[in-house]
């Protein structure tokens, strides 16, 4: 009678286990990627992660006909350690992005530490290509944008085409264009990393190649993007603003990433390396272990408190922590006698955020000039409604067919002794110009970097400080175009809010 390998039934299902696992204790991070593929079609390539996974194992079969554990790895084991207590500290702060990887890190780790170390080497690959699934990249917008702009302006005045610039909007004689989220190419920035990613490790045996194929997959979609744009921007110049201006547009610029993604593909072949059985490469065979029941039962353990206890401490010092939802005053306009609150103005924009659990709005004046102090409190943050999100901004979706941002940069605050972001922002239809700034204040700490301000969050949280934590916004409306122009504004802030008053 055959014997059967107990491995090829024991492993696949040890990991589906893992995974099934992972997904009950981490259903909130896990709901949160899926939510996000399936709204956002930049990321749906997420959904297919893990198949292309196993095909990238199954690809290199005659490396590995199946999986067979080696000896339980204690470097897995820290490895999946180490991302929990990540996890543990970012889900303190809603740090989405971090929870995300991190819980991939975790189900790397776990399989890691069940396969060992010889097994899980000879498929590091494929489980690195697991963090593909992370929805990352849109803090990447506006640099992608800026970029995108100004590679596509320097390309039209190079052909003597002549540019005026606002922000990301531009104009040409033959009309207007504008430099939007989906002009950032981030879509097909993603879509060659994965592809890329996928070519480099069936095309490829050695690691220099395979770094070097995925490093061009991501250079060369940026560079050509701006080359798209620059194309788009010509035909529709070109044509009086007929072609490429509608359905048309989205078309062009699909076909120009295809052949760019063809092109690299074919240039990349010529240093294919030959497979294993062409060359006669032999592979060490790794040494097969079968855990007996007590083994399987010790690990299954270790996993299941590794995974298990993270959510558990969050939650334990979630309940303990109650932070304030009040909105406190600012007293340098609240406590000024220069400076008496007055109804609101007759401006055609305020700021305003989702997810608000405490909201002030005030105007103060002091002469002929009009402050707006905008002050949002998000209480015990939720996803999605955190007090540091991208989703926070100035010009909200449905307003920016109306305003735009003309300038944007940060500045020494006197009042708070601080930096602050400044930008200007401008009505298209009615010419008016409203000035910002904004800060963060967590507690005692004040900053304008959304980096320091989930640290400052973290400090609070785990001390158990429950001060408030305030996004701050003060706004008026620009006195005088030319200030702007020769950059005086935020001197004139300070001057009018300094501490010294």
């Amino acid at each position: 009678m055959k014997s059967i390998n107990t491995n090829r039934v024991i492993v696949p299902a040890y990991l589906v286990s893992i995974l099934l696992f992972s997904i009950i204790v981490f259903f909130d991070t896990w709901e949160s990627m899926v939510s996000i593929w399936i709204r956002s079609e930049t990321f749906t390539h997420g959904f297919i992660v893990i198949p292309i996974s196993l095909w990238l194992i199954w690809s290199k079969k005659e490396i590995h006909a199946y999986l067979q554990p080696s000896s339980a790895s204690f470097l897995g084991l820290s490895f999946l350690i180490f991302n929990g207590f990540i996890w543990f500290l970012s889900s303190i702060t809603q740090t989405l992005v971090i929870q995300q990887y991190t819980l991939i890190g975790m189900l790397i780790g776990s399989i890691w530490f069940y396969l060992g170390n010889a097994t899980t080497k000879k498929i590091i690959f494929p489980l690195a290509f697991l963090y593909l699934m992370v929805p990352v990249g849109e803090a990447l917008l506006p640099y992608l944008m800026g970029y995108t702009a100004n590679f596509t302006i320097a390309l039209l005045r190079l052909t003597g085409i002549t540019v005026y610039r606002e922000g990301m909007h531009f104009s040409l004689v033959s009309g207007q264009w504008s430099v939007v989220e989906a002009c950032s190419g981030l879509r097909y920035l993603l879509a060659s990393i994965t592809l890329g990613t996928i070519y480099a490790y069936i095309t490829y045996n050695k690691l220099y190649k395979r770094a070097i194929f995925i490093f061009l997959s991501i250079v060369i979609p940026i560079i050509a993007n701006g080359f798209r744009a620059y194309m788009i921007v010509m035909i529709g110049h070109l044509s009086n603003m007929e072609l490429a201006v509608g359905i048309d547009h989205l078309i062009y610029g699909a076909v120009f990433f295809a052949i760019i993604i063809f092109m690299m593909f074919y240039v990349g072949s010529f240093w294919r390396d030959p497979s294993p059985e062409a060359n006669g490469s032999s592979h060490t065979k790794t040494q097969s272990t079968t855990y007996n029941l007590k083994q399987n039962s010790m690990i299954g353990i270790v996993l299941l408190l590794s995974l298990s206890s993270w959510p558990f401490l969050n939650n334990l010092l979630q309940s303990r922590y109650h932070p304030q939802t009040n909105i406190p005053e600012w007293p340098v306009l609240t406590q000024n006698p220069q400076w008496q609150e007055v109804k609101t103005p007759n401006w055609s924009w305020k700021p305003k955020f989702d997810g608000v659990v405490t909201e002030s709005l005030r105007y103060f004046k002091k002469q002929d000039t009009i402050l707006g102090i905008y002050q949002a409190n998000f209480g015990d943050e939720q996803q999605g409604t955190e007090l540091v999100n991208t989703q926070n901004v100035l010009i909200r979706l449905k307003q920016r067919k109306k305003w735009h941002y003309i300038e944007q940069s940060d500045f020494k605050f006197e009042a708070i002794d601080s930096p602050v972001d400044y930008a200007v922002i401008r009505n298209n239809r009615l010419a008016e110009d409203i000035v910002t700034i904004k800060w963060y204040q967590i507690g005692p700490y004040i900053t304008n970097n959304i980096y320091l301000a989930k640290i400052y969050q973290l400090l609070k949280h785990l001390t158990l400080n429950t001060n408030p934590e305030i996004y701050n916004v003060i706004f008026t409306k620009s006195p005088n175009k030319n200030q702007i122009d020769q950059g005086n504004m935020p001197k004139w802030i300070n001057s009018i809010l300094s501490k010294k008053q």
